[in-house]
């Protein structure tokens, strides 16, 4: 989310753009951090020079520094590992609650002495995510507007932040202004730019048009950023991960999430939720399978092809890694390449060798791909991992979570019948909780359970509606979902 605020902010709020500025906040971020270390391994402490120390009294009043930089230093989004553990983060590498947009800027990493630009993989998920909304957005201008105008305005508003901000960043020297563009789209394919699947903005169309109508949803809510920010986070690690899942669909079908109401209190209610989380990652590792033969079909050849190839593959073992795109690989290149030299035909290698690579990359997606999965679902707040356990993880639903499915579906201060909303989760999103969606879905008859037990968790869920304050009840048959917040007024901005 923030990597997709700091994009936002980049272009100046327009999804049109086709670049955007970054902005790196180093003397921001060296007086709030002064103290903590560079990281994991490393015993470096950040330790302001005596020069800066006195910029800083000069700029800031020096009763003020010690307030500032503990109201700031609190500010800090902590970043958890698959475990549930605070991540080993370097002072560069720690990012804080956009309670203004000055407190944005992008991650960066150390070579040797200097700061540079980190960029994951091929492309950020905060520009990805940004691609998305764009495409969704793309017939619907005012629907655009609203998005670009309303994060402007969240954004913006806490002015006194501002002031200091700039008063701290102008003792280290830093001009106020964005620097360092870096682009969103290219017409080549060499240059290092955000890339989604190519026929994406046909086959996930709909999807990113539902991503835009959840988001202004989200934001028509007369909320502060900070509120907000929670809301948001839960949405989007909902949407990512609603994504993958139908990118990992090799035939069209629909699929449906089963939720754990009972906070892991009923056994089979909670090994039936874990069972989907479950079919959600095999789901991800068919499509991996499929992909990968097709792959391997496209880059061996024929068998009259690899007869010819082999002994230039043997030759030159890292032309053949860098022609399967395995160049960047460490840990398996080394069986790959023995597994190579043995091959004696095309034969082996459509078994031998293959299998070794699919071994060698399956693995790489178990240790990373399929955690990122995980980490969306964990931070989402749609799902609980619990070590020792058989199931470690399971669809759940947090305060955060629910709030957010209710903020989508329900406008502000209006209401929703609650079985209607039951209903309008699976029929939007495929969030199977209770009896009726559970028959609809065919879980029923697939689990065998007691219907009972889908009662209860249908009955958890009116419970947790209720202390939330989001569950007006009549009487045991009628009960309302409200809204209680009241809509933003319209914004406009130049």
């Amino acid at each position: 989310m923030l990597e997709f605020l700091n994009v936002l902010f980049g272009t100046n709020y327009s999804f049109g753009h086709e670049s955007y500025q970054r902005r790196r906040s180093v003397g921001l971020r060296k007086f709030i951090f002064e103290g903590v270390k560079e990281g994991g391994g490393s015993r470096d402490i950040l330790v302001l020079e005596e020069e800066e120390k006195q910029r800083l009294l000069s700029a800031v009043q020096e009763d003020d520094v010690l307030v500032l930089k503990q109201f700031l230093r609190n500010q800090e989004v902590v970043l958890y590992n698959t475990t549930g553990k605070e991540a080993d983060r370097s002072w560069f590498a720690r990012s804080l609650y956009p309670l203004h947009e000055s407190l944005l800027y992008v991650e960066l990493r150390k070579k040797g002495k200097e700061l540079s630009f980190e960029r994951n993989f091929f492309a950020r998920g905060g520009e990805l995510y940004f691609l998305m909304l764009e495409l969704g957005t793309e017939k619907h201008e005012e629907r655009r507007k609203y998005i670009e105008d309303r994060f402007q305005q969240l954004l913006t508003k806490n002015k006194v932040i501002e002031k200091v901000v700039d008063k701290i960043t102008s003792a280290f020297g830093e001009e106020k202004s964005k620097h360092d563009p870096c682009k969103l789209r290219s017409s080549s394919q060499d240059e290092n730019v955000p890339t989604l699947p190519p026929h994406a903005s046909q086959e996930n169309e709909r999807l990113f048009e539902d991503f835009t109508i959840e988001l202004e949803h989200l934001l028509f809510l007369d909320l502060d950023i900070y509120e907000m920010f929670h809301l948001l986070i839960s949405l989007t690690c909902f949407q990512l991960a609603r994504y993958m899942h139908e990118r990992a669909l090799i035939v069209p079908d629909k699929f449906s999430y089963f939720v754990d109401c009972l906070d892991g209190n009923n056994k089979q209610i909670s090994q039936l939720s874990a069972i989907s989380f479950e079919n959600h990652e095999n789901l991800i590792k068919a499509k991996f399978e499929h992909e990968f033969e097709q792959k391997m079909q496209e880059m061996l050849g024929s068998v009259e092809q690899i007869e010819i190839q082999l002994p230039v593959w043997k030759n030159d073992p890292e032309g053949f890694f860098e022609k399967m795109g395995l160049s960047q690989m460490r840990s398996r290149k080394g069986i790959i390449k023995a597994t190579l030299d043995k091959c004696t035909n095309a034969s082996d290698v459509m078994v031998k060798l293959k299998n070794t690579m699919r071994e060698a990359v399956s693995d790489q997606l178990k240790k990373h791909q399929l955690n990122i999965t995980r980490v969306l679902s964990r931070d989402g707040g749609f799902a609980t991992y619990r070590r020792g356990s058989a199931s470690n993880y399971r669809y759940t639903i947090s305060d955060s979570f629910l709030q957010m499915l209710v903020f989508t579906k329900v406008k502000p201060q209006e209401k929703m019948e609650y079985y209607e909303f039951l209903e309008t989760l699976y029929q939007h999103y495929g969030i199977v909780i209770g009896e009726v969606q559970a028959k609809k879905s065919g879980l029923y008859e697939q689990s065998r359970l007691n219907v009972r037990y889908f009662n209860d968790n249908e009955k958890a869920l009116r419970d947790k509606l209720r202390q939330n304050g989001l569950l007006i009840e009549f009487s045991d048959a009628t009960a309302m979902i409200q809204n209680p917040y009241t809509r933003t007024l319209e914004v406009s901005y130049a």
